[in-house]
């Protein structure tokens, strides 16, 4: 578990997100939105930040996989200067 957080509830895991390269074109919001799904479709191998406390079978540093569906529904937040995904355990298809 991170220093940066006290506890992380129930079953949900905290993924780091990969930081994406600076663009020097101007993007539109369409675009950059069209870019991030077309990224997600690339993270086969994220990092797992933190696990709650029901989470039995990862740990942090564990590498998974997640399909895109679901990293598109995670809730992104702010933690330790970076953006982490909340996802369900039950959304990680595999631990590399």
């Amino acid at each position: 578990m991170s220093k940066a957080i006290k506890s992380l509830k129930g079953r949900r895991v905290l993924i780091s997100q990969p930081e994406r390269k600076e663009s020097v074109i101007e993007l539109s919001e369409a675009d950059k939105a069209h870019m991030d799904t077309e990224d997600m479709k690339k993270w086969t191998k994220l990092t797992v930040y933190a696990v709650g406390e029901e989470v039995k079978t990862l740990e942090a540093g564990d590498v998974v996989y997640i399909g895109v569906n679901s990293i598109k529904n995670a809730e992104a937040i702010e933690v330790d200067g970076g953006i982490k995904l909340m996802v369900s355990e039950y959304d990680i298809a595999i631990v590399w």
